[in-house]
């Protein structure tokens, strides 16, 4: 990890999301099949599904004035005090009977998911500082997409040596190791006024909606997110048609479809690993400050819409019935696409924001990037009901195309012609 194995402080952090991401990855498979038990197979699908939305919901609502708080009190508290609320919640799990107490709890699990992501990526710029912020983006990235690899191969072992209901408690165990190594994590101290800490009622609205002013009044950022929704229309098309494709179309076995949704995966990490090596090389050749933001202004861009046509060609060609091999190079593709999108995002939002309201700034990032999965999700899964696998792929293809055509016209502001500074930060390690 070049300088960043010698921060102590970052190794921890990210020992620290890979355990917990172990630990949800399992609870995302047992929790199917949890509700398969509960539910019965008729309900299945649809309690998911209803799950699903209930987890969006609760970033929507709760992921701003978790920001407001982020930027309000010292950020290392929150991310240990929402784990140990986690573990507590998860441990639970085994003990659930009915539906309803299926929904209350990834609602409450999600709600506080919503306080740890914004302090915990407000927190990251503090701890690797500017020259390796993209590089450690792009190492959290991987560490998503090997969740979601390692996911389902790790349930199954558990679930061969103990009960499908006992399985959660692994989960809950990995939020205590989480919360363990946050708590040794040394992050620098944040002087709060006491203007800051207290805020009259009137201020609420515009507390919670300034993370969100921060995002819309710069170009760069509004490509971005122009683009996230690209991201989210290829990925939902991923997650919820795959299967359908898979299996109805192709006459696929449920092995197949997992080396499918591996495929994304793989392709999502690799490009996250080429990415942090190309930022890492091409910063080193910045001679000051204004010419690193600059260049991270040119990369950022370039990778925004490469990453758009990529989505674009991944999903087009479904109408054409690609047989499995070609399928799966198609889902390689498209979790590279993500990846171009996703790790630039949240770039341009730590640059372009100052560590005082930058809480705010990634509960919005957070906010707005998941509202376009409460479009996606929903959307795709009516045009594969409606329309089929096939055709749906391809109005997706057609849909990211058109959005990058937008974002493209749009643009983003020239970096240096009114640009906000870079950040400027403590580095502890």
């Amino acid at each position: 990890m070049s300088t960043l194995s010698r921060n102590r402080s970052f190794r921890k952090l990210f020992m620290a999301q890979v355990i917990s991401l172990a630990g949800s990855g399992v609870t995302t498979v047992a929790l199917a099949l949890f509700v398969h038990d509960i539910a019965g197979k008729a309900a299945a699908t649809a309690v998911l599904g209803q799950a699903l939305m209930l987890r969006i919901v609760a970033f929507l609502l709760f992921s701003q004035p978790a920001g407001v708080l982020a930027d309000r009190m010292s950020r290392k508290p929150i991310l240990i005090a929402s784990d140990l609320a986690r573990f507590g919640l998860i441990a639970l799990f085994p003990f659930i009977t009915t539906v309803w107490q299926v929904y209350a709890a990834v609602f409450a699990v999600n709600c506080l998911t919503a306080f740890f992501t914004p302090a915990y990526e407000a927190s990251l710029p503090e701890v690797v500082g500017e020259d390796d912020y993209v590089q450690a983006l792009s190492y959290s990235r991987v560490a998503v997409d090997v969740e979601a690899i390692a996911g389902p191969a790790l349930t199954g072992v558990l679930i061969a040596f103990m009960s499908l209901r006992w399985v959660f408690w692994f989960d809950a165990l990995t939020y205590l190791l989480s919360a363990a190594l946050v708590m040794t994590v040394n992050l620098p101290q944040r002087s709060i006024s006491a203007k800051e800490q207290v805020r009259a009622p009137g201020h609420f609205w515009r507390e919670i909606t300034y993370g969100t002013r921060i995002l819309l009044r710069n170009a760069a950022i509004r490509q971005a997110l122009l683009l996230s929704l690209a991201e989210a229309a290829a990925g939902a098309c991923a997650i919820v048609v795959t299967v359908a494709y898979v299996r109805d179309v192709l006459g696929g076995a449920d092995t197949q479809f997992s080396i499918m949704m591996a495929c994304v995966g793989l392709g999502s990490a690799a490009t996250a690993l080429v990415v942090g090596r190309i930022t890492k090389a091409g910063d080193a050749r910045a001679t000051d400050a204004g010419e690193l933001h600059a260049s991270r202004h040119r990369w950022a861009a370039v990778s925004l819409l490469v990453g758009g046509v990529i989505l674009s060609v991944s999903v087009l060609p479904g109408v054409l019935n690609p047989p499995l091999t070609v399928f799966g190079f198609l889902w390689i593709l498209n979790g590279a696409g993500q990846a171009l999108i996703a790790i630039p995002s949240s770039t341009l939002v730590a640059i372009h924001t100052s560590n005082d309201e930058r809480g705010r700034a990634f509960a919005a990032h957070f906010a707005i990037t998941h509202a376009c999965w409460l479009i996606a999700y929903p959307v795709t899964g009516r045009l594969a009901s409606a329309l089929g696998p096939q055709m749906t792929f391809t109005l997706c293809g057609v849909a990211c195309a058109v959005i990058t055509a937008v974002a493209w016209w749009m643009g983003g502001r020239p970096a240096g012609t009114g640009a906000r500074p870079s950040m400027s930060i403590e580095v502890t390690g």
